[in-house]
């Protein structure tokens, strides 16, 4: 009898330790990633070089994250991510936490473009209505947050990169390829995109501030890519350089941009373009020339309103070649006037 209790006791502890894990060091992430339960409990630093890899969680997984994880500066690339996570039904919650990407000691001006490398920050490829709540995000080297998979929701994130002023490029809040997928109540300090949708459907971005960066961007969206069904409702966009903005590939082909909708969007002080629809898209800089290749439809603005910064070149900024069925109302952009070709009719505002 007794032998069976030490066996039965034994097995339970085992259950125990199984479910529930602590993270308190890099070397004690293998560890946990088979549990279910796990906690990431800063302060840690995770050696130059390396990366918290969390791609193949168990289902209905939870992650909590307390304190600060910093990632200690190494010679990581684009390709690399300091943090991934995935798996379906998975909870992130990183209330009151933050990961420090050291962002300093990469930041030169040239992003992914060039210069030392830089490794990404985040990358989920989360589906299952997974969530992923909390986090800080500080310093990010270059792109923050890479999201794939489906049907995740992003609720109440910080990123700051505010100290990377002009040397942080490249640093986009949320890259998004993917569907179903809602990012809202989150704070933006960024020096480049706030949202690029490159790929995918069914996408809202919802309650969001956004400051210092380009904007709210559909794309740039390269050949064989298609968005549509993307929802920007309810968002502050303060000292960018647009506020919202279309863009593709002007010798891109085989892909399209559909149904987006822009509601209830109060921009301050924008510096370059108020809404900005543009098919002349290089990464170098556009070429003036638009491309028919990814036709651009049933794009809506309803109460967009707001200011220019001194010196701003357009509150509204159309310059395509295939685009159709553009509804504009209650959108007022003082500041600047606008200039808009190659769409007809001509939406409210042009």
């Amino acid at each position: 009898m007794r032998a069976i209790l030490l066996l039965l006791t034994l097995a339970l502890a085992s259950s125990q330790a199984y479910a529930q894990c602590v993270i308190n060091s890099f070397d004690t992430v293998s560890k946990c990633l088979s549990s279910t339960s796990i906690t990431i409990q800063g302060p840690f630093t995770v050696p130059k070089n390396q990366v918290i890899n969390m791609s193949g969680l168990k289902s209905g997984t939870k992650v909590t994250v307390k304190g600060t994880i910093t990632w200690a500066a190494g010679t990581l690339d684009k390709t690399n991510y300091l943090f991934t996570i995935g798996g379906s039904g998975v909870t992130f919650d990183g209330t009151g936490a933050t990961f420090d990407g050291n962002g300093a000691s990469y930041w030169d001006g040239k992003g992914g473009n060039g210069g030392v490398p830089k490794p990404k920050m985040f990358r989920s490829t989360l589906t299952g209505n997974s969530l992923v709540k909390g986090i800080k995000i500080l310093n990010a080297p270059v792109h923050v947050f890479s999201i794939g998979g489906s049907d995740t929701t992003f609720d109440h994130i910080t990123v700051d990169d505010s100290a990377g002023t002009s040397k942080g490029h490249n640093t986009d809040a949320f890259d998004v390829s993917a569907t179903n997928i809602i990012i809202q109540n989150s704070i933006v300090n960024n020096q480049d995109d706030c949202l690029a949708v490159n790929s995918g459907s069914g996408i809202q971005f919802l309650n969001n501030q956004c400051t210092g960066g380009h904007g709210i961007s559909i794309g740039s969206i390269a050949s064989g890519k298609t968005v549509s069904d993307v929802v920007v409702q309810g968002c502050t966009i303060t000292s960018e350089d647009n506020g919202l903005r279309i863009k593709t590939i002007s010798d891109a082909t085989g892909g399209s941009v559909k149904n987006i909708l822009w509601k209830d969007i109060t921009l301050k002080s924008i510096n370059k373009y108020g809404i900005v629809i543009q098919q002349d898209y290089q990464n170098g800089g556009p070429t003036g020339t638009p491309g028919s290749g990814i036709p651009i439809s049933n794009v809506t603005a309803i109460n967009v309103q707001g200011t220019m910064a001194s010196g701003a070149k357009n509150n509204i900024y159309i310059l395509c070649a295939a685009c159709s069925k553009f509804t504009f109302s209650k959108v007022s952009i003082s500041g600047a006037s606008p200039s808009c070709t190659g769409i007809s009719p001509k939406p409210q505002g042009c």
